[in-house]
């Protein structure tokens, strides 16, 4: 597999205080993850929104879809994309070890998958009624998960800012970081001005195409795992 063209450190992937570097198969199906939460979540909640009798997904937020009799399924959307997103973060921070990404990446998309889980854990609160403790942290965790998702967008700017052949692509998405902050931002300030369920829902969207960008970044950045012969001397070994 062909490596990036930043500087690996591959020569000590199996040395240190973090210990072996997991088989490749393992890696690529953690990277694997993380192109499977943000299609997971975007398009679970786009049925459930559109198929949900009494539901006006562009009125209504995502959260509420948690709600009622058949509310299960948008938990478990939450729960299971938030463990998805942990998984991938796992990876990332594999990445991180061989330089193939910033040091900051594997901590915006383990806070991302802590902002599904703990969505998930707790749950929202109805429209029009007090607000409760599990309601205030249901809000707390979307707005973790949101600025999250803003924040995948720009790490992908910052990585590829000073790389010719990604200029352009990293600009794009250094644009959908703001867009999505900005589409957040109004579905909360906004509300009566704006459909509210509609705005969330493109932010989301907006956000989860810069998860799935990230993946594609990280998936081809993994070069060989590398052993040691009798003599002591590093080798490559190809994981499959």
């Amino acid at each position: 597999m062909q490596a990036s063209s930043r500087p690996f450190r591959s020569a000590s992937i199996d040395e240190g205080p973090d210990g072996p570097a997991p088989p490749l198969y393992q890696r690529k199906l953690l990277v694997a993850c993380g192109f499977a939460a943000p299609i997971l979540f975007v398009g679970t909640f786009l049925i459930e929104g559109a198929t949900r009798p009494g539901y006006d997904p562009w009125a209504e937020f995502v959260s509420l879809l948690s709600l009622g009799s058949d509310g299960w399924m948008q938990v478990a959307n939450f729960l299971a994309s938030g463990w998805l997103l942990l998984a991938f973060s796992v990876a990332v921070l594999h990445a991180v070890r061989v330089r193939a990404a910033p040091r900051l990446a594997p901590i915006v998309f383990s806070t991302m998958g802590l902002g599904l889980v703990a969505a998930g854990a707790f749950p929202t609160d109805a429209a029009d009624t007090p607000l409760t403790l599990p309601g205030e942290l249901h809000y707390v965790a979307t707005a973790l998960v949101a600025a999250s998702m803003a924040a995948a967008c720009l790490l992908e700017w910052h990585d590829g800012r000073h790389d010719p052949e990604r200029m352009v692509a990293a600009r794009r998405l250094m644009a959908a970081g703001w867009v999505s902050i900005g589409l957040f931002t109004i579905s909360l300030v906004l509300p009566a001005a704006a459909d509210p369920g509609l705005v969330e829902r493109l932010a989301f969207v907006v956000g989860s195409v810069g998860v799935l960008l990230y993946a594609r970044r990280v998936w081809p950045n993994f070069p060989a795992r590398p052993s040691r012969n009798r003599q002591g001397a590093a080798v490559t070994m190809r994981d499959g």
